[in-house]
């Protein structure tokens, strides 16, 4: 392979980044003119060969304008897509960063925003006329052209209550305004916040888009996860009610009580169920599967002759607030002397030698080959 042809997946924000978090970031749009090099790879021979797998989450859909609009689910045949139409679909495969890691390189250029707000890389093939049809994410995405050119048209805000197109399994939007369109080309990026309407339709054969995605966990989901680790570490206490007034109406659950109820339910919610639950739920990876997939090394030696270890696309790492790290879920206490190390692996996801060997002593070294034998990092030979 050819060093001089091969790049790595990166962006660049063409704005200093608090400019950008302060007037962009789940506020408003921002095209971004060939701001991402390094996306040849995957091609679409290795989508189609992702959407073959039983643990890679595909679709297909088809359809065009008004409709009707029809999506399949994978894993899909070599038979499903010779099937296909010439025209108007497009093939959805969802966290390839977890199961190609060169392809998890990308999210090093998004460190001017924490780590665990990553969620995933989402890849789109399609031919003239595919597209996904009107609709918008409650979630931050950048939309980054790697192939062909996509025809853009943004609309206004949306929310549950906006038109709907009829279809049982899409939330499709009926009769979205369009308030700007454009045409974009490999390497210019789409910044769009929640819930704005957006529609792009594919203007020739062989249009990839890659969008990353952002993590936005529900609240009700993140107080599910306090609740269950609260009632893990409760010491089965009750209810006490010390110098309360006499009653003057025994049938009434007054707003004292509620106050009193509420106080003693929070209180077992305390700083170490607080970090000890949030940090197993936002290091859980989404799509687990993504370890048993070994890592392209000749691609990635091929691109930088510097990197000698990659951190796994389907490997969440962070450290909390008392310097333990959180590995795809699971808890692994620090040592001094190998916190300097989980905080580099944490803070990106390539290694050059340089980087890692002011930090190797016995502990840390042991503490590495841990996570390499569990397949959370690889070497570059």
């Amino acid at each position: 392979m050819d060093r001089a042809d091969v790049n790595l997946p990166s962006f660049e924000l063409p704005l200093p980044a608090e400019q950008f978090l302060q007037q962009y970031w789940q506020k408003k749009p921002l095209l971004m003119r060939a701001a991402a090099s390094g996306l040849a790879h995957p091609d679409p021979d290795t989508l189609a060969g992702l959407a073959l797998e039983d643990c890679v989450e595909s679709r297909l859909m088809t359809g065009a304008g008004g409709g009707p609009w029809n999506v399949q689910s994978g894993p899909f045949t070599e038979q499903d897509f010779s099937a296909l139409p010439k025209q108007n679909w497009t093939l959805l495969v969802q966290s390839v960063d977890h199961f190609m890691t060169e392809v998890s390189l990308l999210l090093d250029s998004f460190s001017f925003l924490p780590g665990w707000r990553m969620e995933d890389i989402m890849l789109s093939y399609a031919v003239k006329g595919g597209s996904v049809g009107p609709h918008y994410d409650r979630y931050d995405v950048f939309l980054i052209q790697a192939r062909g050119k996509r025809h853009w048209q943004l609309g206004p805000h949306c929310d549950d209550n906006s038109p709907r197109l009829p279809h049982d399994e899409l939330r499709l939007l009926d009769g979205m305004p369009v308030e700007d369109e454009f045409v974009v080309e490999p390497g210019d990026v789409l910044y769009l916040p929640p819930g704005v309407g957006h529609w792009g339709v594919a203007e020739d054969d062989d249009c990839i888009t890659w969008s990353v995605g952002f993590r936005a966990p529900a609240p009700a989901d993140l107080l599910a996860r306090l609740a269950d680790e609260a009632i893990e570490r409760s010491d089965q206490s009750l209810f006490t009610d010390v110098g309360r007034a006499p009653c003057s109406a025994p049938e009434l659950l007054g707003d004292a009580d509620l106050a009193n109820l509420r106080q003693q339910a929070l209180e077992l919610i305390d700083r170490d169920v607080l970090r000890e639950a949030l940090s197993a739920l936002l290091s859980e990876p989404r799509q687990p599967a993504g370890l048993d997939f070994e890592v392209d090394c000749g691609h990635i030696a091929a691109a930088s002759e510097d990197t000698v270890m990659v951190r796994h696309g389907a490997a969440r790492l962070l450290i909390d607030t008392l310097g333990n790290a959180w590995i795809n879920g699971e808890k692994r206490p620090l040592g001094e002397a190998q916190r300097p190390l989980a905080t580099l692996l944490a803070r990106q996801r390539s290694y050059t030698e340089t980087e890692l060997q002011p930090l190797l002593n016995d502990d840390s070294e042991q503490l590495m080959e841990e996570w390499i034998d569990a397949g959370y990092f690889t070497v570059i030979e």
